[in-house]
Order: C-alpha cells, then structure tokens, then sequence
C-alpha cells in the first residue's frame, strides 16, 4: 500500500468521515465497528465479536440505477444474537422513518432467507447517525420500539428498535465517547488529526487518516466520482427526454437522498457543494 506525504488534516482533498463513502470503509474495519456500537449502548453492550452480515443486496454495485429505488445497507453486521445496520446520513429528508422501516424490514427477510423459523429472529437495531437533528428536538439520542397505544407500558416484544443519533444535539444523556465522535463529525475535514482523549474517536481517526494516505482507496473514491457522473449524465438525460423540467435538481437530489458524497455529486452536476446542500 502506497502512502502520501501530505500531512493528513490540511489537505482540502483529504475526506473525512462524514462522508458517505470514507465511513463504509472505515466501518469494514472490527475494532472501530466494537468501539462504535460500545459507545452508543455503553454498559448495556460488551462486544467480543461481530461478524459482517451478507444481505441480499451486498454484492450490488453502490451505483445502482439512481432512478429506481432500491435497498442497500450500509453497515450490517451481528454479533451472534443481534443484528445490527448503522446508517450514515448527513441530508434531512422528509421519509426518514419510512427509510428505517425498510431497512428494518430488510433485515428481517435477510435472517429468513438463511431457512431460519420466525421464532428465531433476533433482536435488530437500525441505527441512523445524523449530522442534523431529525425531529428538531435538540436531543442528542432518540430511540424508539414498539408499545401498544392501548395499554400503558406494555411492549409488543418484537425486538426490532429504531436509533437516530444527533450529533447536533444538546439534551439527553450521553458519554465523553459520544460526545466526542459528534465533536469529530461535526468539524468535518478540520477535524482529521485532532486532539482527543476518546478512545473511540482515535481508532476511527486513525482509520480516516490511513485511507486518505492510501493511493489504492484515492483511486477507488475517483473512480466513484468518475462512474457516479456517468450514471448521473444517464438519469439526465432520461429526465430531460421524458420532458422533465430541472433535471439536474432532480437528479442531484436523487443521488443525494441515496447518500453519495455531496463532493461527487457537485462536481457530477457541475454544481457548488453549497448548491448541492441547499436542494430539498
């Protein structure tokens, strides 16, 4: 593996781990996958081991056809009784919830495709990090089951939860290792080499650090970038023969809604980043 000279953090083309691509990488990774669930569920959680999870989708290039809607995990992995998919998202959008749901629901089917009976599903967790706050109430956690509406307090028992962490979040209780990823994703690129006492934010640092150093994986994020335009010029085109109107708008916020690096997605669409940022 070939490594820069550059001194990582003061490169602006170095990428950080809010994006969409460098956090999938960093995640293929054990110990920052351990170190990550560790801190969102504190003592709840010990994690000797996990094992990445094959789901139907896996093997299913990232640059599927931006026009239809398909289901891709991100992360998704178990650690031998429960399953877990971390999602990254940096864009507010309207279908959140209706995101996790499927997700969820995507898990569920993957479990039974391995001939397993419905009584042997185990505990899932579909688990959002957002660098924006999804339901506007400054809460730095939000974490939902399902309860009857019925009956105060009585549980359905289906094992399946849903967690959005906010990293602009204020309220709520947190640790010193939450409290500095959100610190860390926040700062963006300025953020890579910073100084930190969380365990957590080390590890992934020092993944974030190694992959911007690493030739192979620069390759691999521009040919993204190349094959994400050309996939990008195909969705523009079908938009303007079909007599769409703003098919650049409509083919960036699809894109953008899939997670592509919003980098990628400037430069395919020749847009500014900022442009990109404000679509809706």
């Amino acid at each position: 593996m070939k490594m820069k000279e550059n001194a990582v953090g003061r490169n602006r083309n170095d990428v950080a781990l809010e994006n969409n691509f460098m956090f999938t990488t960093v995640m293929k990774n054990k110990k920052a996958c351990i170190r990550l669930l560790e801190a969102i569920f504190g003592d709840e959680h010990h994690i000797a081991d996990i094992r990445y999870a094959r789901h139907p989708e896996a093997e299913k290039s990232i640059l599927s056809d931006p026009m239809r809607r398909g289901v891709r995990l991100d992360v998704y992995f178990d650690d031998g009784k429960t399953v877990y998919d971390i999602e990254l998202q940096r864009t507010s959008i309207t279908d959140l919830a209706e995101r996790a749901r499927l997700y969820s629901s995507s898990m569920d089917i993957a479990m039974l495709d391995k001939g397993e009976g419905f009584g042997s599903m185990r505990t899932s967790y579909v688990i959002f990090l957002c660098t924006f706050d999804p339901f506007a109430k400054d809460e730095k956690v939000y974490r939902f089951s399902t309860m009857c509406e019925d009956v105060q307090g009585l549980p359905l028992g289906d094992r399946r939860y849903i967690m959005f962490l906010n990293s602009r979040g204020s309220k709520g209780v947190s640790n010193p290792d939450m409290d500095e990823l959100f610190r860390y994703l926040n700062g963006g690129v300025g953020a890579i080499g910073m100084e930190t006492r969380s365990g957590l934010v080390a590890v992934l640092d020092k993944y974030v650090q190694k992959y911007n150093r690493d030739d192979d994986w620069r390759k691999e994020y521009m040919k993204l970038e190349f094959l994400l335009k050309d996939k990008y010029d195909e969705g523009e085109a079908m938009g303007i023969s079909i007599g769409e109107a703003n098919a650049t708008n409509r083919m960036a916020k699809s894109l953008k809604e899939q997670g592509f690096p919003i980098e990628a997605i400037a430069k395919a669409a020749n847009l500014s980043v900022e442009e990109v940022n404000n679509i809706k």
